[in-house]
């Protein structure tokens, strides 16, 4: 990878959220967080149906770390910050330095979805991506009938890009068209974005 000649935040708040780096004290965490919501995760996310405790989530810290320190993969924990209550998490990844440009993936615990968690988080990322990382894309794709994950999109003023036909297998095995959304560093939504106070 290229030298990205900046510090990733390991902690980012949001108005309702704290969203951390991974930590292994977490595991049992966000392994109930998983189990809960296991029946959804396992329709859109593949690497769902091989967590089967939370002692495989804290082996899985340590690679995690080294991942955000090779400048990989940068994933957080979101938490509320009013109880402290793991909700779900987020990450950059895959970032392309050379751009730079970042993909957001999320996701979130069944019972704490449609309040507007995920496009707070997004939001939060995007804003560190465009005001402190230098960003000039930040972009999403989601299965056409990830009806939520377009929503969150939409909200967040990421532009259409299209439909990109079997782009993918869901973990049914059934082929999936994805849909691409993004931000760029010249769109309004992100000079909104950019002028909002921060949060306390």
């Amino acid at each position: 990878m290229d030298d990205p000649g900046v510090e990733v935040p390991k902690e980012i708040v949001t108005e309702r959220l704290l969203l951390h780096v991974y930590r292994e004290v977490d595991s049992d965490q966000v392994f109930e967080a998983i189990e809960e919501s296991r029946a959804e995760l396992e329709t859109w996310m593949p690497w769902a149906q091989y967590i089967q405790d939370a002692e495989q989530l804290r082996q899985g810290v340590p690679h995690e770390l080294e991942l955000w320190e090779a400048g990989q993969n940068y994933g957080y924990t979101i938490r509320r910050r009013e109880d402290d209550r793991l909700l779900g998490s987020i990450n950059y990844q895959d970032p392309n330095w050379s751009v730079p440009s970042f993909d957001l993936a999320y996701w979130m615990r069944t019972s704490e979805t449609g309040k507007g968690y995920v496009s707070e988080a997004v939001r939060g990322l995007a804003r560190v991506a465009f005001g402190k990382l230098g960003a000039r894309r930040v972009h999403l794709a989601c299965d056409e009938n990830n009806a939520r994950s377009v929503r969150v999109a939409e909200s967040c003023g990421f532009r259409y890009e299209g439909r990109m036909r079997h782009d993918d297998r869901l973990p049914s095995g059934e082929l999936s068209n994805g849909l691409y959304f993004s931000l760029i560093d010249t769109d309004e939504a992100v000079q909104r974005l950019l002028a909002e106070p921060e949060p306390v």
